[in-house]
């Protein structure tokens, strides 16, 4: 089982949390070096983050001719409805 200090929790406690939902396995808490009896665990189904390398994102095929056009026009005629807005602005 992990162990977080309570100095770890206490200067950054995200830290500590992402270290347990990146292992997946509940973290036992220790002051000085023993246990508190206090225990942080993932949500119950709750799986490890998978991350995803730059060399497999690199390998991933370009879209076919014919698809990405067919995108690139839907994409464009959404933009006549309201709600389908770039969140980030860019297109106001």
């Amino acid at each position: 089982m992990l162990t977080i200090s309570t100095r770890q929790l206490k200067q950054n406690p995200a830290a500590a949390i992402d270290e347990v939902l990146a292992s997946g396995e509940p973290a036992a808490i220790t002051s000085y070096g023993k246990p508190t009896g206090a225990v942080i665990a993932p949500a119950e189904g709750r799986k490890p983050r998978t991350w995803v390398s730059g060399e497999a994102l690199r390998n991933i095929p370009a879209l076919p001719d014919d698809v990405m056009r067919s995108w690139q026009k839907d994409l464009a005629e959404s933009r006549q409805y309201p709600f389908a807005r770039n969140p980030w602005g860019d297109d106001e």
